[in-house]
């Protein structure tokens, strides 16, 4: 007899939503404030994307700089196009080996998460009593809209749940990439004339 593997995060999710849209207000009344865990866990990963970001640009430049002899210019990159141009500028211009492959998979795991950066630098967060999850709320309507692509009504506040089970482990590997990126941020740019001529002598081989 076959059976259904149900996902708790999902169900936590889907029971949390259903109780805020069922009465929004009664809802509300039963979060509290954040407790200190997690006004640090907030804080840590605000501070690992603003690491990984200052990082990211500083591979962006040299990687400019040793493929495309450009000058250097990621200041001026808006933050989400950071790790978008470094796994481009990674793709074009390195070949296969554990530099390439370990600042891919430190960009894409980097950028898929930055939402939750953006998140909880600019949404309300509640913890919902009885659960080991966040609500977050915001009224503007750029951010909402940027979120699912509804218009925000000026009456209501756009919410985000986040399942909290789990991510500390998250938090964690993000950590991780963010000292691989400041680690190999340093390396390149102590070694960007020998990199400038390996892309060379790789390109004309």
């Amino acid at each position: 007899m076959g059976g259904t593997n149900i996902d708790p995060r999902q169900a936590l999710l889907t029971a949390i939503k259903a109780a805020f849209d069922g009465d929004p207000q009664a809802f509300i009344n039963q979060t509290d404030n954040l407790n200190s865990d997690d006004v640090l866990m907030i804080g840590t990963v605000v501070q690992i994307y603003c690491y990984a970001d200052f990082n990211g640009r500083r591979i962006v430049d040299v990687l400019r700089h040793a493929a495309l002899g450009e000058p250097r210019s990621a200041s001026r990159l808006q933050d989400a196009q950071v790790f978008p141009a470094l796994e481009k500028l990674v793709r074009d211009h390195l070949w296969d080996g554990d530099l390439k492959d370990g600042l891919l998979k430190a960009g894409v795991t980097i950028e898929l998460h930055r939402v939750h950066r953006h998140n909880f630098a600019h949404w309300m967060a509640r913890r919902v009593k009885g659960a080991n999850a966040i609500v977050m709320f915001s009224m503007n309507s750029k951010e909402a809209e940027r979120r699912d692509g509804s218009v925000l009504d000026p009456y209501e506040a756009k919410y985000g749940i986040l399942p909290l089970e789990g991510f500390d482990a998250e938090v964690e590997k993000l950590k991780g990439h963010a000292n691989y990126l400041a680690r190999t941020a340093a390396e390149l740019e102590r070694e960007v004339d020998a990199l400038r001529g390996e892309i060379a002598a790789r390109r004309s081989a």
